[in-house]
């Protein structure tokens, strides 16, 4: 006999930065975390590689890595981000894609009530960005896309295709060859329900460099801190003093900080100055001079 399903229970949802976030019971949490292992050991075999933010596909660093080593052969790019991503997310294709897997009905249950109870207002949209299977989800979701840019890369229509979350680069070595995977690209968005961030995006030569995940990507030159990157360094630096007035503790974090943005990258980063340099940086947005006593 089999044991009955039990529900998760949701405690309370906030808006943070304009996404949905959700506190689940200390069972539902203790549940989700033990049974996301599971669903993933199950999915991401169905997850392309160029997917980079699943679990052993790479991560931040993996997906530079490939960047920095394609980009030599590529003259353009382009680089987007999909618009409202997890608020966008439609629920019925989520889990048409899971009924597609070898997930049982245990886990496509627990799923379903992952997405439907924080979806209050019943829109049968969207996706809260605190819990542990959402980033699983949203790299199941945009599958469709990624196949279809790994098959251009395949039949040498790309140099290289990369998406980390809902962050996308498309390398090629004509123009026409990125045109064409760019409408390749809007076709299998807009099929899914989505739309690309009208901003967030840059379509240009690789010589002219384009910022990815926190760090400036030029050809022919090394990684360096991109101007997004270096503003998210300054403002945690900033709520870390504020909030502890520690100045050995506001060291080892721009320490730390240095270290993760050099680790993982085989020499691929530019150093000059070296963490002094980026001390400083750090210390003259702040307005300290001198240690403090």
């Amino acid at each position: 006999m089999s044991t009955p399903h039990k529900p998760l229970e949701l405690r309370r949802l906030w808006y943070l930065d304009g996404r949905k976030m959700a506190l689940w019971s200390e069972r539902s949490r203790r549940r989700l975390k033990r049974e996301t292992q599971a669903i993933s050991q199950a999915l991401a075999p169905q997850i392309p590689r160029s997917c980079t933010h699943v679990r052993g596909h790479g991560g931040v660093k993996g997906a530079l890595r490939k960047i920095q080593r394609r980009v030599p052969k590529a003259k353009f790019v382009a680089r987007f981000d999909i618009a409202s991503y997890y608020t966008s997310l439609r629920h019925d294709v989520i889990e048409a894609q899971v009924a597609a897997t070898d997930l049982g009905p245990h886990h496509r249950r627990l799923i379903s009530d992952y997405l439907t109870l924080p979806d209050t207002r019943f829109t049968g949209r969207g996706m809260v960005a605190s819990g542990g299977l959402s980033p699983l989800l949203g790299a199941l979701y945009l599958t469709p896309l990624d196949r279809r840019m790994d098959r251009l890369c395949q039949r040498k229509g790309l140099v290289a295709y990369v998406r980390y979350m809902d962050d996308i680069v498309l390398l090629a070595r004509t123009r026409w060859q990125l045109r064409r995977a760019i409408a390749a690209l809007h076709e299998e968005i807009a099929a899914l329900g989505l739309h690309l961030h009208r901003v967030k995006r840059f379509i240009g030569r690789t010589a002219q460099g384009f910022d990815f995940l926190g760090y400036r990507i030029r050809a022919g030159a090394r990684l360096r801190p991109s101007a997004e990157g270096l503003r998210r360094l300054r403002e945690r630096a900033r709520r870390l003093y504020e909030r502890e007035g520690d100045w050995q503790r506001l060291r080892q974090y721009v320490l730390r900080w240095w270290r993760w943005h050099l680790g993982g990258l085989d020499g691929m980063v530019r150093w000059k100055g070296g963490v002094k340099r980026t001390w400083h940086h750090v210390l003259t947005h702040l307005g300290l001079k001198h240690p403090p006593g």
